[in-house]
């Protein structure tokens, strides 16, 4: 009988409840896809990681990333960052003692390094370099979208035109004020419907307002085609977020670092900082962990 070491830990938070929670399994080694993917179905949060002895020379672990509708994506920032917390806290791969360590991780979006800043089993600071972005204007703009997202389309800010991230399929647009960002409604029906056949996986909202004054960015992100229709905190949109925001005024230019939040209109508010770094960005949050718990297959 094999027995899957399950945990849960909520991501881009200090505090238990807030944040995006995300399942933790740490010894998938001799799991097969489908029981991976009748644990994250069974875990019913957005998205379970699964860690891995890696494939590939020179890398540290593997992570794998399995929705509760047995989806598997290609890489998940709030997963990632509950994996590696439950790796330092468990003083895995060597993270036993106070110290900083870096993880070279493969995943399906590719290596990316990670490092994990450990005080104490208590105090742990994680920080992943995000997958490459590649960025450019979606094909529908402004009063198009609006009616597809089904939104008004005088909340969207025109001077900013709508772009999408071809490397993860994700769209972002700005909206004119965080008031107007929190008054938004959605009908996930209708957006599952309207953009079905591309099979966008997440819709980021941002606003240059936020509620707490150290942050930089709100933001709300919509992924009613992989089954979560509001997700507290995205991880894996924060690259982007970035760039669009630098590419079109959201943030000073020349500013090397934006503090973002998410998460509040739902009521678990998260935040991250992301730090541009030899060309990439970094992202960097923490999290709080719930349980611990055995499964036997």
């Amino acid at each position: 009988m094999k027995k899957a070491s399950l945990h849960q830990a909520d991501a881009f938070t200090d505090k238990i409840f807030g944040g995006n929670p995300a399942g933790v399994v740490t010894n998938a080694d001799d799991l097969t896809d489908e029981e991976m993917k009748n644990i994250a179905r069974e875990m019913n949060l957005s998205e379970t990681a699964f860690i891995l002895k890696p494939t590939k020379t020179d890398v540290d672990l593997k992570l794998r990333y399995f929705t509760c509708g047995k989806d598997e994506m290609q890489f998940c920032g709030h997963a990632t960052i509950a994996a590696l917390h439950e790796i330092a806290r468990l003083g895995l791969y060597g993270t036993s003692n106070p110290g900083s360590y870096t993880l070279r991780t493969e995943t399906n979006a590719g290596i990316l390094p990670m490092t994990i800043t450990k005080k104490d089993a208590d105090n742990i600071t994680i920080s992943f370099t995000a997958p490459a972005v590649q960025m450019e204007e979606y094909h529908s703009q402004h009063a198009e979208f609006a009616e597809r997202l089904g939104i008004p389309a005088g909340a969207i800010n025109q001077q900013a035109p709508i772009m999408v991230d071809r490397n993860l399929n994700y769209i972002y647009l700005t909206i004119k004020s965080l008031d107007q960002l929190g008054k938004l409604t959605f009908d996930f029906q209708h957006i599952g419907n309207s953009f079905k056949d591309e099979r966008i996986v997440v819709f980021c909202l941002m606003a240059p307002e936020t509620f707490d004054k150290q942050n930089t960015i709100h933001a709300r992100g919509l992924a009613p085609l992989v089954g979560v229709p509001e997700d507290p905190f995205t991880g894996s949109m924060q690259a982007a977020l970035a760039t669009y925001a630098t590419m079109h005024g959201l943030v000073p230019n020349g500013t090397r670092e934006i503090r973002t939040e998410q998460g509040h209109f739902i009521e678990r508010p998260g935040f991250a900082t992301i730090t541009e770094k030899d060309g990439a960005y970094v992202i960097t949050g923490t999290a709080a962990h719930i349980f611990s718990t055995g499964v036997a297959l």
